[in-house]
């Protein structure tokens, strides 16, 4: 009866969150690195933690953004952009990111009446943090090999993290927009060589 007691409570037994969504996971190592989704889970985790987007791995996020770049033309006058969530969790207190082609040119985002911000280098900032919610969107070149040269001004590559500040820092949100900012140039092999800073100056 011991045994079959023993037994019983092991198969209740939950899998962690790396067994439970391993894709998701390495995903988001790769992208924000190992040691900042450590900090990132002991800042959220109150036992519900769970991964809230579906399975995307980097190679696949990359050759999607890829694919989409290489096909648009500066005369084409409908194509489709997606919205891609490399890595989100849910729980008490979610973080969200997302990842697309941007809408905006960088003429635009550098146009006076933009409420994007220059933030040194290559990066262009659009801070909406307010209260207990941080919301952060880069605005970044990034001229991917195979697509037309005006891409890169035409389409630059934008990244966006959500997070709530009662449970994390605002220099462990900061490290996080960065490190995904920086990932995804490499990842894409960006010709230009994107400038992201290590402080985009957030909240000034």
């Amino acid at each position: 009866m011991a045994v079959l007691a023993l037994l019983t409570g092991c198969s209740d037994e939950e899998p962690s969150l790396r067994e439970s969504s391993p894709v998701q996971w390495k995903a988001c190592d790769a992208l924000f690195g190992a040691e900042n989704m450590a900090s990132l889970r002991d800042a959220l985790d109150t036992g519900e933690l769970r991964f809230s987007n579906t399975p995307l791995s980097v190679d696949r996020l990359r050759d999607q953004l890829t694919e989409e770049v290489v096909e648009w033309t500066p005369t084409a006058k409908y194509y489709s952009l997606k919205e891609y969530a490399p890595c989100s969790l849910s729980g008490s207190a979610p973080f969200r990111t997302t990842v697309e082609w941007a809408k905006d040119t960088l003429t635009a985002v550098r146009s006076s009446s933009s409420p994007w911000r220059h933030s040194g280098g290559d990066a262009y900032v659009d801070d909406r943090s307010v209260g207990q919610s941080q919301d952060t969107d880069v605005i970044f070149p990034c001229q991917v090999s195979g697509a037309v040269s005006a891409q890169q001004e035409r389409i630059p590559l934008e990244v966006r993290v959500s997070a709530e500040s009662g449970r994390v820092s605002s220099e462990l949100h900061e490290q996080m927009v960065v490190s995904l900012a920086r990932s995804l140039g490499d990842t894409l092999k960006c010709t230009n060589n994107p400038n992201i800073p290590d402080d985009l100056k957030l909240g000034r």
